[in-house]
């Protein structure tokens, strides 16, 4: 019942038996908790309720909570069914998922992906081989429930990297057997997959000439695989903790990997000569060089001690050191004109620095949680930038003045206005268009900063997207593993 309680009843007498207050189990929230459906597990001894984000298991006999389901917070569950012949439980979702989860193990063991709206109810058939789910998308679904755990046992990992060249679209991303995939993002066929790494993969990045891809393990090894031969063409030792990014420079001669053990490495890939960049006190998980010139050698770190360092990656020397914030950086960009860089942080601000004087132009704030991401226009006269609490900022870069804040309509169930972080942004080349990325894919009116279009993928929590140089291809991958290729529309 919406009252919070889940009933027992006597079937004989048609007294009632037991009360289990659900709602006892939330203590720690006032919102009001809905019961919205119970099911017996096969042998009758334990009942299964949703509320909420989490699917709750009781002992019949003694009314204890054995389990707590715990899912995506950004998402209701709908509706629960237990398998009458297996430890299987269905559950929907409103975020268009149904998850198979196996009730020994207390593992999920498969996400069947396909609807394309609110998950309403599922049952298993009386066998417990098939399953069915109805949704708002107006299609009811059957499941093999056997085959359903292989088909769906390969997922891509977020971290991912990805080419356009002309009408080609590459994709590589380590999938959850550990092994690296690169995949063609027209047809999505699988160009070339590795062998199973003995290290989790963390990070990934492609080489056009020559045709590469390097990949970054937690023991910190670095290694570069031909692409499609998958021929192993050097193996670089040196990082003593997880590698946390890797990017090839434009001519593809020097690969650059950073990691947990606060160092950044340039490698001759080739020849295995390394430089050390030494200096930050905490974990470096992202760079950026300043230009895509080849000429131009200097490099941008930053890390969760507050600092952004400014490296000559020929020489390895550093070439400047600030004390940028108060809290973790945890984003920046530099302009395309070259002239200045933007840096956002764990204390809701986002600043602007000058390249050459290093001088701080403007403080930007206004955000009232962590600012999460941060990209400038084309033409380097505007900045964006997103927050934790789902909120997207448009500033002018002349005078750090708020231009305007993004539509604030129609926040979620979840009470945030972007399904959660804000954790990447891109301009359209002529600036009049802003893709953002966080519990989903919004596209923007930079002018009116209202939202024209929202795709919501089927898990949450994107780490960012992937956007050809025409602005008309976007790449990402979610939460449970889906790639998405999408296509503007004209």
């Amino acid at each position: 019942s919406n009252d919070g309680t889940v009933k027992l009843f006597q079937v004989s007498s048609a007294n009632e038996w037991k009360t289990i207050k659900v709602s006892d189990m939330f203590e720690e929230s006032d919102e009001e908790v809905f019961v919205k459906c119970s099911t017996w597990t096969a042998d009758g001894k334990r009942i299964i309720c949703a509320a909420r984000n989490a699917a709750l298991v009781f002992d019949v006999e003694t009314s204890d909570m054995l389990l707590e389901i715990k899912t995506n917070r950004l998402s209701t569950v709908q509706f629960c069914h237990a398998c009458p012949t297996s430890n299987l439980l269905a559950i929907a979702f409103s975020n268009y998922a149904v998850e198979l989860w196996d009730l020994e193990s207390n593992n999920k063991v498969a996400d069947c992906s396909g609807h394309l709206s609110w998950v309403q109810r599922v049952e298993f058939s009386p066998d417990g081989s098939q399953l069915l789910s109805c949704s708002d998308d107006q299609t009811v679904r059957l499941w093999e429930t056997k085959k359903v755990h292989t088909s769906s046992a390969v997922c891509l990992k977020r971290d991912s990297d990805v080419l356009f060249n002309d009408e080609e679209i590459i994709v590589s991303a380590a999938d959850n057997c550990n092994r690296l995939q690169v995949r063609d993002g027209r047809t999505g066929s699988v160009l070339f997959q590795s062998e199973e790494m003995s290290s989790r993969i963390r990070c990934t990045c492609m080489c056009r000439q020559p045709s590469a891809v390097a990949l970054g393990q937690e023991d910190g090894t670095v290694q570069v695989l031909e692409v499609p031969s998958g021929r192993l063409l050097a193996t670089l030792l040196g990082h003593t903790k997880t590698v946390l990014h890797c990017r090839f420079s434009p001519d593809g001669q020097t690969l650059i990997t950073s990691s947990e053990d606060t160092t950044i490495r340039v490698w001759r890939w080739q020849s295995g000569e390394c430089k050390v960049l030494q200096g930050h006190k905490e974990q470096v998980r992202c760079f950026s060089l300043l230009s895509t010139s080849p000429s131009d050698t200097r490099l941008l770190s930053w890390s969760y001690d507050g600092t952004v360092k400014m490296w000559d990656t020929e020489g390895g020397e550093k070439l400047q050191d600030i004390e940028a914030h108060r809290g973790a950086i945890l984003s920046c960009h530099a302009s395309p004109d070259g002239s200045l860089f933007a840096t956002t942080s764990a204390d809701k601000t986002a600043k602007l620095w000058h390249c050459e004087s290093w001088q701080c132009v403007h403080t930007l704030s206004g955000h009232q949680d962590c600012v999460r991401s941060c990209r400038f226009s084309w033409d380097s006269q505007r900045l964006a930038t997103g927050d934790d609490n789902g909120e997207i900022r448009l500033w002018s870069v002349k005078d750090g003045s708020l231009l305007r804040i993004c539509s604030r309509e129609g926040k979620d169930a979840m009470d945030s206005l972007h399904g959660g972080w804000v954790t990447d942004l891109h301009f359209s080349p002529d600036n009049s268009l802003l893709v953002s990325t966080g519990g989903y894919i919004k596209w923007w009116d930079v002018e009116k900063g209202k939202a024209l279009q929202t795709f919501f993928p089927r898990g949450t929590a994107l780490k960012r997207i992937h956007v050809s140089s025409d602005f008309s291809t976007f790449v990402t991958i979610d939460s449970i593993g889906i790639l998405y290729i999408l296509q503007r529309v004209v």
